[in-house]
């Protein structure tokens, strides 16, 4: 027998199926990785009655958007690509005990390959893993899988993959001389880019630097796979010379990039990072490393498990 409790639900549905009829909702705006649980409409890491209740809202056009990223990952329970009352009663199913999963399945959990790419504050000296640590971290305590790919490797046990592209001391024209092979060898879907630190240090022809960033992305994006993304950092500050007009540099190159339809993205690393996160005015220590970590994680959430 149902306790007063399931009574009083399952009449409550019963009469918003009734309501909601055969109306069909469909997403507009379909996020671009599929995350939390089908059914779970709100986001709280449960499916209830709250949940139930938006579905209904939805179906009777009251609200247009729902508190989660995905709206159609998340309610679209049966998986026809639409938002109906078939839904709604999936929904009223397994809330009652009726049904304990719903028809559709969640997607495969792909693994992102990501090439982090850069000098030594990809490589680490202070903290050998550097961001990567944090950012191994965050990927994977999300849920998804990944495969961070280079010809280096390094870092603690903690970093569950520790291969990289950062070459310490290296400036945009001796990474501009290996990407083609690195590319076609590791196939990463996405790919981190944090350089010219050491073409300011160095005072490295800085007139031309935004020329061969440019170059360097252009060979980039040309051997990105379909749907793969290059990030562009702003360099972090050093605490021996300003950045900000090479800065300043880079979005301008990475907005005529993108502005080609290219698949560049500017990162704002630099104002992520203080001088007190650095080790030696140059390097991060721990804590700069572990907010780096948390601005490419923030970049490129939305690309995993595609």
């Amino acid at each position: 027998m149902y306790s007063l409790r399931k009574r009083l639900l399952s009449l409550v549905l019963v009469l918003s199926i009734c309501f909601c009829g055969s109306f069909v909702f469909n997403a507009n705006q379909v996020a671009t990785a599929a995350t939390g649980l089908i059914g779970d409409l709100n986001g709280d890491g449960a499916i209830d009655a709250l949940d139930y209740s938006l579905m209904k809202q939805v179906l009777l056009g009251s609200i247009t958007d729902l508190p989660v990223q995905d709206d159609l990952y998340a309610a679209d329970l049966d998986g026809d690509g639409n938002i109906t009352a078939l839904d709604l009663s999936l929904s009223k199913q397994y809330l009652l005990g009726l049904i304990t999963k719903f028809p559709k399945n969640p997607p495969e959990n792909v693994t992102t390959v990501i090439m982090p790419l850069g000098d030594s504050i990809t490589d680490g000296i202070f903290v050998p893993g550097a961001y990567r640590i944090k950012l191994w971290e965050n990927i994977t305590n999300a849920g998804y899988k990944v495969d961070f790919v280079g010809s280096l490797s390094n870092g603690p046990a903690e970093l569950g993959d520790k291969d990289h592209e950062g070459h310490s001391g290296w400036r945009i024209d001796q990474i501009d001389a290996n990407i083609n092979t690195w590319m076609t060898t590791y196939k990463p879907k996405i790919v981190l880019l944090h350089i010219g630190t050491n073409d300011i240090s160095q005072n490295y022809d800085l007139n031309n630097a935004p020329n061969r960033l440019s170059s360097l992305i252009d060979k980039i994006c040309a051997k990105l796979p379909s749907g793969g993304k290059l990030y562009v950092a702003k360099v972090i500050p050093l605490s021996y010379a300003d950045v900000r007009n090479y800065n300043n540099q880079v979005a301008q190159v990475v907005q005529n990039k993108a502005s080609q339809g290219k698949p560049v993205y500017l990162v704002d690393m630099y104002s992520a990072i203080s001088l007190s996160d650095l080790s030696d005015g140059v390097h991060c220590n721990r804590t700069g490393c572990d907010k780096m970590a948390d601005v490419w994680f923030n970049a490129i959430k939305n690309d995993l498990g595609k």
